[in-house]
């Protein structure tokens, strides 16, 4: 059985994603004995007429398609991802090779596994951890046994297949396997991503990837507005840190790799898993440069700083959403004021560069608490860092945010949230939450505005290309605060932040679908 993977994230900023879901079915699958290929669309021009090529050349069997995200959760500047991927990959499949299975998985379709399923026009879903599940389609495909039942496997309605499953949640109607979600028990037993065997790193590393990591899966936290527990399950299951270190050995001496990028929902939670991780990468002493996108405050201590500089830890990402207390309560972050200011405290006086994440717009936010996360920003977040302020919040299917929009009257009861849909506290007055963004990152080159984060993929290749020109390493986000600096003494900046503020003009019903 022939089997054609593709990757149809076309994203580039901040870079290029790393398809490591998609590798590491491919490396299971290849470890069950099937013949595997994969088709990268990252950095694609033409989509359509590539994915054609490749299915007629290759006349796969099977075609499994990663979805990696629904839209891009800007509230400012919308993308919905879907609809280019159904025309441009999943047809062209479909016109190429019309007797091909084609099969659906990846983050987007843990979210909303029927609406996904339903929109791009798939004969079937993989819904939890595809290393599991996608192997054991294909040999049910093989052995022409029913699907209904299989972990994992969701159908497509009509035809000879059953109709979609619907497991009342008490929230909405959520397409399901009959068979339940396909979950890896054992990680340390799962096949790696083995991601240097089935795409072009050297061409990622040039477009400022990382190479892509997880040490766990799983988030035991409680998030009102977050997916994780969705994607991923309720429980940490923790990987080896010896393994893990391990895994990223083989990239860095045997591939060339020379940055890795830990892609854990919260990379310090459990705090010991964390802990053991760095002590094994201090230990081993790779030449490679570390970074993750998931520190959480309440486990930023003072402690964990120091071990992950002697790791080797050159910038981190950490995700506060708010100081406020009245905020953070309503987002159910499940930490306080103080634990915010503990790790800022603790990452400054450890010199790690961090880039931070802000939320405005939850319940119960106001123009009070929005000025409070500012203070702590001006008080407590060095020049030398990125600060980025999103604004609006996307609410997705299954979170409790979802109940909260609903017994607010904010949605429908029937909404599926499946294209972008937005809240926005009502005690907010926009006009005067953006001339308030616009003042304050005016004043500080290091604050950022979600409208400035939207920037083609050629002008993103193009402040890259200028950086290594400078000779500028790192993670492309580091430079930025010395980017905003020159830039706002040409004003050239201003054009940024004008976009911004424009948004309040465009954007006539903050509620609903964008």
């Amino acid at each position: 059985m022939k089997v054609l993977l593709i990757n149809s994230n076309r994203e580039q900023v901040p870079w290029p994603a790393i398809p490591v879901g998609l590798c590491t079915v491919a490396s299971a699958c290849a470890r069950a004995g099937y013949d595997v290929s994969v088709l990268d669309l990252a950095f694609s021009k033409h989509p359509r007429k590539d994915t054609l090529a490749r299915v007629k050349r290759e006349e796969p069997d099977v075609v499994g398609i990663t979805i990696r995200n629904i839209d891009n959760c800007n509230f400012e500047l919308p993308h919905f991802y879907l609809p280019e991927i159904r025309d441009d990959v999943v047809r062209s499949v479909r016109q190429a090779a019309p007797n091909a299975k084609i099969v659906i998985g990846g983050a987007a379709v843990n979210v909303s596994p029927r609406d996904v399923l339903r929109f791009l026009e798939a004969d079937l879903a993989v819904v939890g951890e595809g290393e599991e599940a996608f192997p054991r389609v294909l040999g049910a495909l093989a052995a022409r046994e029913p699907l209904e039942r299989l972990p994992g496997a969701l159908l497509f309605g009509g035809g000879s297949a059953s109709p979609l499953p619907v497991l009342d949640t008490g929230r909405k109607l959520l397409g399901e396997p009959l068979g339940g979600r396909a979950l890896v028990h054992d990680l340390s037993a799962s096949a790696r991503s083995e991601a240097f065997r089935w795409i072009d790193l050297p061409r990622y590393a040039k477009a400022g990837s990382p190479y892509s990591v997880q040490s766990k899966r799983g988030c035991a936290l409680k998030c009102s507005y977050c997916v994780y527990n969705n994607i991923e399950g309720h429980a940490y299951r923790l990987r080896d840190a010896e393994e893990v270190v391990d895994e990223i050995e083989e990239a860095v001496l045997g591939h060339g790799v020379r940055a890795v990028d830990f892609v854990d929902s919260t990379f310090n939670l459990p705090l010991h898993h964390a802990r053991a991780l760095c002590e094994a990468l201090a230990a081993r002493k790779l030449p490679a440069q570390y970074s993750t996108m998931g520190l959480n405050p309440a486990a930023v201590t003072t402690e964990l700083a120091s071990t992950l500089k002697r790791a080797g830890f050159k910038s981190v990402m950490c995700t506060p959403e708010s100081a406020s207390e009245t905020t953070l309560r309503t987002l159910h972050k499940g930490f306080q004021k103080h634990a915010v200011i503990r790790a800022a405290k603790a990452l400054r006086e450890a010199g790690i560069p961090t880039y931070w994440f802000f939320m405005l717009g939850a319940p119960e936010e106001t123009l009070q608490t929005v000025r409070e996360t500012l203070a702590f920003c001006a008080e407590h977040i060095p020049s030398s860092d990125m600060v980025l302020f999103s604004t609006g919040i996307r609410v997705y299917a299954g979170t409790p945010l979802e109940r909260t929009c609903k017994d607010l009257g904010w949605f429908a009861e029937d909404d599926p949230l499946f294209e972008p849909s937005w809240f926005l506290s009502p005690k907010l007055d926009l006009n005067e939450l953006y001339a308030t963004l616009v003042d304050a990152a005016a004043r500080h080159p290091n604050w950022m505005t979600n409208a400035e984060t939207v920037m083609s993929p050629a002008m993103a290749s193009v402040m890259k290309q200028a950086f290594r020109m400078l000779g500028w390493k790192g993670p492309f986000w580091t430079h930025l605060p010395r980017l905003f600096t020159f830039v706002g003494r040409l004003g050239i900046r201003k054009k940024g932040l004008e976009l911004h503020a424009e948004t309040v003009r465009r954007i006539t019903d903050v509620a609903h679908h964008a």
